[in-house]
């Protein structure tokens, strides 16, 4: 009996390390993964919004009340840019939305470090196919000045029967400033559904 028992032990714990071993290594591949060449690249200043945007709802425990609501263990970037109509969202000035206009689809794994980034949250790769909630964001909207910035933030998460993302929270639009030192930082952020157009 005893030797019965320490098989099924050992099976246990080999089909455990077999499971890690595999989802770690499909992290790695993820967070390898190039950015879609078919669409556009994200600008420098486009990445470092949206880091301190990240940064922001990290330091804030969003993400992890996000998860204990939704019942999960992780997290995940939407790979792709949420596309914006500036004008079916209020919160946008003129040169901001003449200038969110200008801008076509990005993919975020496009922005140098930004997979490892995602990951240092404890976040899971962009551009797997697990059923977990998912932050979009939208590329920053940016004044003639170049020292504001309008985001556009949403939250999916798995229908539990399903596992299809529908809304959630948001969406928000958050304001940043560019400060003395050239880093962008949230000033503040706005539920949009509370606000009519």
């Amino acid at each position: 009996m005893p030797i019965v028992l320490g098989l099924m032990v050992g099976i246990a714990i080999y089909g455990v390390y077999d499971y890690v071993s595999h989802q770690n290594a499909e992290q790695k591949a993820l967070a390898a993964a190039p950015p879609d060449s078919s669409m556009a690249k994200p600008s420098a200043d486009d990445c470092a919004i949206a880091r301190a945007a990240l940064t922001a709802l990290h330091a804030a425990g969003s993400d992890t009340a996000w998860r204990k609501a939704a019942d999960a263990q992780t997290m995940t970037l939407e790979v792709d840019t949420r596309v914006i109509n500036p004008t079916d969202v209020a919160g946008y000035s003129d040169d901001e939305a003449a200038d969110l206009r200008g801008k076509l689809a990005a993919d975020w794994r496009g922005c140098p470090g930004m997979a490892a980034f995602v990951s240092s949250l404890g976040w899971s790769a962009m551009g797997g196919d697990e059923a977990i909630p998912t932050l979009a964001l939208g590329r920053p909207a940016m004044n003639k000045t170049g020292d504001e910035a309008r985001l556009y933030e949403a939250l999916s998460t798995p229908n539990p029967d399903t596992g299809v993302l529908f809304l959630t929270r948001g969406p928000w639009l958050a304001t940043l400033h560019r400060g003395a030192d050239g880093a962008w930082r949230v000033v503040s952020t706005v539920d949009l559904k509370h606000i009519k157009l």
